[in-house]
């Protein structure tokens, strides 16, 4: 396997993007995958927690966007074995305006800049992105080959997130990356107590086909916060949690679902 680019998006925060992004990409780690985290969002939220030191670094996407400097300068390790960074910072927001000024050209910058090294050098990209479906989110789908939709299960809110960001995913095949699927949505945040989840959980199982939702479904599990707030994956911090076995399962099933397509070598 090499060289596949998974966004990772919802038009709602608190879907579980970054927790989605970190913990798949340590799950990653564990399975012997090369990763690349793309942080694409400028809350760098996915930077903080795998950057020890976010002070230490020198250039992020926002030089990589704004300046003609090589995708390898901007390209971190980190303290996981296999995964690598390439950290934002909160002044790529500014770049926003000028460059949707230029679109559609400009919606290809991500893919230009990006694409073809982060393919050779890594197995899977995971690219965290804001909570919205703006300008740099569609930068991010016309360099993907796949993307992933979290969905906070007990949230109405979420859920019409999910819809729009099914519509958004297929307008940007139809016009723009011809090459982009819909991989999977996935439940996170399910707390099998209350009503609310199991009413969610019903309406999303009526709404989408079985082969488009991941079998794995997160749980609430407060050791997501807690190891957010240690700045560490899931792993590091509580490896025989809920959340962390999810989270393996999460990637053994991603694999599996890769190897079935008939044009991806797993």
């Amino acid at each position: 396997m090499q060289g596949i680019v998974i966004s990772i998006i919802n038009n709602k925060g608190g879907c579980a993007k970054t927790t989605t992004t970190v913990s798949l990409a340590h799950a990653l780690d564990k399975e012997g995958k090369n990763v690349l985290v793309i942080d694409n969002d400028s809350q760098c939220n996915s930077s903080t927690i795998l950057i020890n030191n976010i002070s230490s670094v020198t250039n992020t996407l926002y030089n990589l966007l704004s300046q003609n400097i090589p995708v390898t300068t901007c390209i971190y390790p980190t303290a996981y074995r296999r995964i690598s960074i390439l950290p934002n910072d909160q002044r790529t927001a500014a770049l926003e305006i000028p460059l949707a000024k230029h679109m559609p050209d400009s919606l290809l910058i991500h893919r230009e800049k990006l694409r073809d090294h982060v393919c050779k050098s890594f197995d899977i990209v995971l690219i965290d992105n804001p909570p919205n479906l703006g300008f740099f989110v569609a930068a991010s789908l016309y360099m993907s080959d796949f993307v992933i939709v979290p969905n906070e299960a007990g949230s109405m809110f979420s859920f019409e997130g999910l819809l729009n960001a099914v519509e958004f995913i297929n307008e940007i095949r139809e016009n723009g990356n011809h090459d982009l699927r819909f991989l999977r949505l996935l439940i996170s945040k399910v707390d099998r107590r209350t009503n609310a989840a199991a009413n969610i959980i019903r309406l999303i199982r009526d709404t989408f086909d079985t082969d488009q939702i991941f079998n794995t479904v997160i749980p609430v599990n407060a050791a997501f916060q807690q190891a957010e707030l240690q700045k560490q994956s899931i792993f590091r911090f509580q490896a025989n949690s809920p959340g962390a076995k999810a989270y393996r399962m999460l990637a053994v099933e991603l694999l599996s679902i890769l190897g079935q397509l008939p044009d991806i070598n797993v």
